[in-house]
C-alpha cells in the first residue's frame, strides 16, 4: 500500500532532521529567526538563542566613530563604525569575558542575527594581505556598523573582500564556529548569508523571512515548499529539530494578522518565537545536542526599540534606540541583562560607560 501524503511529509522531515542532527558538534548554536512585515511600514524581527550554557549577555551601545579591532589575527581588519548600533554581546565560553556579538540592530533599522549552521564553511583563513581577516565573533557588529540597508550590505558581501575567521570556542575550544547570518532592514528587505566551500551564498529578498539551522538554506526552502502543498492547519511537524522549526515558523509567521497596533504586532511575533523555542530539560534523548532557549529578542525596526526576553527573568527589558546618543565621542555603554533578573522595562537610563569588546581571536 503506497504511503499517504502525510506519511511522505513526515518521512522527508524526519530525514532532514536526522541529517541536521548528525552534523551537530558537542555544542550547537541552534536558534530560530523570523521577520514579520505589516501595515504602516512595520517590520519586526524575532530570534531565539538556544545553547547549552549561559552567555553572560549584555546590551552594548556602540556609537559612530569607534575604531574596532576585528580580532582576525594575522592581517586583522580594523574598522571605524559608520552607524551606531545596539548589540547583544556575551561570552563564547562558560564564565568567560564578553568576547562576541550574536545579535543587534543599528540606528538605521538594520538587524543582524547570527545563527548556527553545521554545513557553513568560511574556507581556510590565510595571511592574504588583499583580504583582511575578521573573527566570526565580530562579524555581526561589523555588518551593523558599516551598512544601513540589506541591499548595500549584500552588494558588499558579494565582493568577498573580507575573510571571516571561524575561531574555535567553548569549553576546551572544541566547538566549531560554523555560523550563518540573517539580516533585515526597516524597509522589510531581508537576506540569508551562508558560506559554502569558502564562498558566500546569499538568498536576498523580502520573502526570506525565516531562518533556523541545518540543512543549508536551499534545502530548508525545498522542505517548506513541500509543506506549502499540505493543509498545515491540520498537520505540522512538531519536533524541536531545525527543519521542523523552520516549517512551523514559516507557517505561523504567515498567519499573523496584519495589525497596525504595534503592541499586537510585537505580541504576534513573540508568539511565533515561543512556538519555535526549545524547552529546558532534555526534550529529545535521541538528540542530546539540541539545547534549550536561553533568550529571545524582538527588534522593532520601524520604531527603533530592541527587546530582550531572558528565560531566567520574569520580565522583558528593552532599549529605545531613538533616545540614545550615537554621536562620535558619546562613548560605549553597556549593561548586563542575563545575570540581573531584577531589571525591567526601559534600560536607557541604566546604561553605564563600558569598554570596547575584545573579540575572540585565533591563538596564532
Amino acid at each position: 500500500m503506497p504511503p499517504s501524503a502525510k506519511q511522505q511529509a513526515l518521512a522527508i522531515t524526519a530525514a532532514l532532521s536526522l541529517a541536521a542532527a548528525a552534523a551537530l558538534p558537542a555544542a550547537a548554536l541552534a536558534c530560530s529567526r523570523v521577520t514579520w512585515t505589516g501595515p504602516d511600514q512595520q517590520v519586526i524581527t524575532g530570534r531565539s538563542m538556544d545553547w547549552p550554557y549561559g552567555f553572560n549577555s549584555h546590551f552594548h551601545v556602540i556609537p559612530r566613530g569607534e575604531v574596532i579591532d576585528g580580532a582576525g589575527g594575522v592581517n586583522s581588519l580594523r574598522f571605524t563604525t559608520r552607524h551606531g548600533a545596539v548589540v547583544v554581546s556575551g561570552s563564547t565560553e562558560p564564565g568567560g569575558v564578553v568576547d562576541g556579538v550574536f545579535d543587534g540592530m543599528n540606528e538605521k533599522g538594520l538587524a543582524a542575527n547570527l545563527l548556527y549552521l553545521a554545513e557553513n564553511d568560511f574556507g581556510i583563513a590565510s595571511a592574504d594581505t588583499r583580504r583582511p581577516r575578521l573573527s566570526f565573533a565580530a562579524w555581526t557588529l561589523y555588518l551593523l556598523s558599516q551598512y544601513g540597508t540589506v541591499k548595500e550590505l549584500v552588494a558588499a558581501v558579494r565582493e568577498d573582500r573580507i575573510q571571516i575567521v571561524p575561531v574555535p570556542f567553548g569549553p576546551g575550544g572544541k566547538a566549531k564556529a560554523t555560523v550563518h547570518m540573517a539580516v533585515s532592514d526597516a524597509s522589510g528587505d531581508s537576506a540569508v548569508i551562508e558560506y559554502l566551500k569558502g564562498k558566500p551564498v546569499i538568498h536576498h529578498g523580502r520573502q526570506y523571512q525565516v531562518m533556523t539551522n541545518s540543512p543549508v538554506y536551499s534545502e530548508q526552502l525545498k522542505l517548506n515548499a513541500f509543506w506549502l502543498t499540505k493543509d498545515r492547519s491540520k498537520e505540522l511537524p512538531g519536533s524541536i529539530q531545525s527543519p521542523d522549526r523552520f516549517v512551523r515558523g514559516s507557517y505561523y509567521n504567515a498567519q499573523l494578522p496584519p495589525t497596525s497596533d504595534p503592541r499586537q504586532a510585537l505580541a504576534g511575533v513573540m508568539s511565533v518565537m515561543r512556538n519555535v523555542s526549545v524547552p529546558w530539560g532534555t526534550p529529545d534523548p535521541e538528540h542530546p545536542n539540541i539545547s534549550p532557549t536561553w533568550w529571545r529578542t524582538l527588534l522593532d525596526q520601524k520604531n527603533g526599540v530592541y527587546y530582550f526576553d531572558s528565560a531566567l527573568s520574569p520580565q522583558m527589558v528593552w532599549l529605545n534606540l531613538r533616545q540614545l546618543d550615537f554621536s562620535p565621542g558619546s562613548g560605549i555603554r553597556a549593561i548586563a541583562i542575563e545575570t540581573n533578573p531584577s531589571l525591567q522595562g526601559n534600560l536607557n537610563a541604566q546604561l553605564r560607560p563600558g569598554t570596547a569588546i575584545r573579540f575572540l581571536a585565533p591563538k596564532s
